[in-house]
C-alpha cells in the first residue's frame, strides 16, 4: 500500500516535469502572403518563367534580325532583277533615289563571278561599319550581332549580302541600321510584354494548382498544431485526418494519431496528479492522527503496568515507523527517495520486533521461529530492513 502511495505521489511531480520549458510560449502569428509559402511560390514561378522567356528571347531576337535582313534583301532583289534585265541601261538619278528611298538603302549591287553591276547608288558613305552574310552565319555569331545592333546600333552603315535566286549571283545592299534597330526594339518590347503576360498566367495556374494540392493542406496541418498546442485537452482540437494516400494525407493521419495519444497521456497524468493530491491530503491528515497517537503512546510508557510496559515499546516503534513512512511518501513525491542510513545493527532484535508486530499466536497453529544468533550484525538501514523482513 505504501509503495502504491509513493507511485501516485510521484505522478504529481511527473506532470510538472513533463511539461516542456517553452510550453507557455505563445505560437507565432501567421505570416503575411509574401512571407508565406503561397507568396514565395508565386514569386518564384514568375521569376522562373521570366528566366525561361529570357532564354527564349536570346535566339528569337537573333532570328528576327536575320529574317528582317532577308526580307529586305528579297525586296531589293525583286527591284534589282528588273533593272538588271535592261542591259546597258542606267536608271536616272531621280529613279535611283526613289528606289533607294523605297527600299531604305543607300546602294544596291548585283555581283557575279565575272562582273558586278551597280543598280542604284546615292550618297555613298565613306566607310562601312559592318558586313553581314545572310547565307552563312553561326548561331552564336547571329546572337552576338543581334545584341551588338540592339546596344550599339542605330547610326551605323552596314553592308548586307546574300544569294540572288538559284544562280550564282549575289545581291548586295548598303544601308543604315536605324530601321533595323527600331524593329528589333519593337520586337523586344512585344516579347517582354508577352513574357509578362505568359509568366503571370502560368504563375497563376501553377499557384492555384499547387496551392490546392500542397499549401492548403499544409496550412490546415499548421493551424491544427497551433490550435492543439493552445488547448491540448480539448477533443475538438484533434485534427480530422484527410483521406488519401499521398504524403500530406499520411502526415495528417499520423498527426491526428499523435494528438489523440497525447490527449490520452495527458488525461492519465491528470488523473494521476489528482489522485496523488488526494493521497497527499490523506497522508497529511494521517500524520496528524499518528502524531496524536504518538503523544498518547509516550504517556503509556510511564504507566506502571507489566503488560503495558511489555507492549508500549513495540507500539511506540510501530507508530514511529508509520510517521516515518508518511514523511518518506511526501519526500519521495517531491524529489527522490532519501539515502539509506546505513549502520551496523543486531539482526535478531529487529526480527523480534517484526514478530511482536505480527503478533503470531501459536494457538492458531502458526509458529514463528527465529534462527538468528545474537551476535550477528548487518550493515543496513534499520527501517528499510524492517520493511523487507516484515
Amino acid at each position: 500500500m505504501t509503495l502504491g502511495l509513493v507511485i501516485v505521489i510521484q505522478g504529481i511531480f511527473m506532470v510538472e516535469d513533463a511539461r516542456p520549458a517553452n510550453a507557455s510560449a505563445a505560437p507565432r502569428a501567421a505570416v503575411g502572403f509574401l512571407g508565406g509559402l503561397s507568396g514565395k511560390l508565386l514569386l518564384l514561378t514568375v521569376a522562373f518563367v521570366m528566366l525561361a522567356e529570357v532564354l527564349i528571347f536570346v535566339p528569337s531576337v537573333a532570328n528576327m534580325r536575320i529574317r528582317w535582313l532577308q526580307d529586305r534583301l528579297n525586296t531589293v532583289a525583286a527591284a534589282a532583277v528588273v533593272v538588271d534585265g535592261l542591259q546597258n541601261v542606267e536608271l536616272p538619278r531621280a529613279v535611283q533615289r526613289e528606289t533607294l528611298m523605297a527600299t531604305g538603302t543607300k546602294a544596291i549591287v548585283i555581283r557575279r563571278k565575272d562582273a558586278s553591276r551597280m543598280i542604284a547608288s546615292v550618297d555613298m558613305p565613306p566607310a562601312i561599319d559592318g558586313e553581314y552574310d545572310i547565307a552563312n552565319f553561326t548561331a552564336l555569331g547571329a546572337i552576338r550581332d543581334a545584341f551588338d545592333t540592339l546596344i550599339f546600333g542605330g547610326n551605323r552603315v552596314v553592308r548586307v549580302y546574300g544569294p540572288l535566286g538559284e544562280g550564282d549571283a549575289t545581291i548586295e545592299l548598303v544601308m543604315k541600321d536605324a530601321k533595323l534597330r527600331t524593329a528589333m526594339l519593337v520586337y523586344s518590347r512585344n516579347v517582354f510584354l508577352l513574357s509578362i503576360a505568359i509568366s503571370l498566367i502560368t504563375a497563376a495556374l501553377i499557384f492555384l494548382a499547387i496551392n490546392r494540392m500542397l499549401i492548403l493542406p499544409i496550412r490546415r496541418l499548421t493551424k491544427s498544431m497551433q490550435e492543439f498546442s493552445g488547448e491540448p485537452s480539448s477533443p475538438e482540437r484533434v485534427l480530422v485526418p484527410p483521406e488519401g494516400k499521398d504524403e500530406l494525407a499520411v502526415a495528417g493521419q499520423h498527426l491526428a494519431s499523435m494528438q489523440r495519444e497525447l490527449q490520452r497521456t495527458l488525461k492519465q497524468q491528470k488523473s494521476l496528479a489528482e489522485l496523488g493530491l488526494a493521497v497527499s491530503k490523506i497522508n497529511h491528515d494521517m500524520r496528524n492522527i499518528l502524531s496524536s497517537a504518538q503523544l498518547i503512546s509516550d504517556r503509556l510508557a510511564d504507566v506502571d503496568d507489566p503488560v503495558v510496559k511489555r507492549f508500549a515499546p513495540t507500539l511506540l516503534r510501530t507508530i514511529d515507523r508509520a510517521v516515518g513512512y508518511t514523511r518518506e511518501v511526501l519526500s519521495y513525491g517531491r524529489t527522490t527517495e532519501a539515502e539509506p542510513h546505513r549502520r551496523f545493527l543486531a539482526l535478531r532484535p529487529l526480527v523480534e520486533d517484526v514478530a511482536e508486530l505480527l503478533a503470531v499466536d501459536r494457538q492458531d497453529g502458526i509458529d514463528f521461529d527465529i534462527q538468528v544468533r545474537d551476535d550477528i550484525e548487518v550493515d543496513a538501514d534499520s527501517e528499510q530492513l524492517f520493511r523487507v523482513v516484515h
